[in-house]
């Protein structure tokens, strides 16, 4: 029941904010598992962005990443409420991602994350915005840890830049809608400077 109810809330806010929400439905297990598999060390702190109704989340946290551990970042009010409800242990933030930088700030996370999953609709957003989305979270990361985006297109939805790689980890085709898991990892080390 809680499944429909989710699928049914993620249509909705789809249908009425088509540029906002990644897709009509939410990620399937499979594709969750996929995105989730990409963690290097499930003791790191991790950061989502654009969990919708948390199917990713739940993914993570099978992983064995623990709640206190996770934070995500949704835009979304309603969904927002439902994280919360959902995973109170973990830390839900409201805001935009395309913000990073000031919602991390605002909320004094100050941590730098093992991984840094990526489910909101970038390309729908202009190449800049993209290009400063990357650049800050690659910033926010561990040394050698990977930013995460999953998307519709069979290309790399930001292209890498600033010395950073990207490898197409896996498509998962059993997705209702298949999607492309990219991985993007910085070449040299490229740190959050200390202010």
């Amino acid at each position: 029941m809680l499944q429909l109810t989710n699928e049914w809330r993620f249509l909705r806010t789809f249908l009425a904010k088509p540029l906002r929400v990644a897709s009509p439905v939410p990620s399937g297990r499979r594709l969750a598992e996929a995105i989730a598999a990409q963690i290097n060390c499930a003791d790191d702190a991790v950061l989502e962005l654009g969990p919708g109704t948390g199917s990713v989340t739940q993914a993570i946290l099978a992983r064995g990443v623990h709640p206190s551990r996770l934070v995500a970042i949704e835009s979304e009010p309603a969904f927002v409420q439902l994280l919360r409800a959902r995973f109170h242990e973990s830390r839900i933030l409201e805001g935009d991602a395309f913000a990073l930088e000031q919602v991390l700030r605002g909320a004094e996370c100050d941590q730098p994350f093992g991984a840094i999953i990526c489910g909101v609709p970038v390309l729908t957003q202009p190449m800049h915005a993209r290009r400063s989305l990357l650049s800050t979270a690659i910033r926010w990361l561990q040394p050698g840890s990977p930013f995460i985006q999953f998307s519709y297109g069979a290309r790399p939805p930001i292209p890498p830049h600033d010395h950073i790689q990207v490898h197409q980890a896996e498509t998962v085709w059993q997705n209702l809608v298949p999607m492309h898991i990219w991985v993007y990892r910085p070449l040299a080390g490229m740190h959050r400077s200390a202010d």
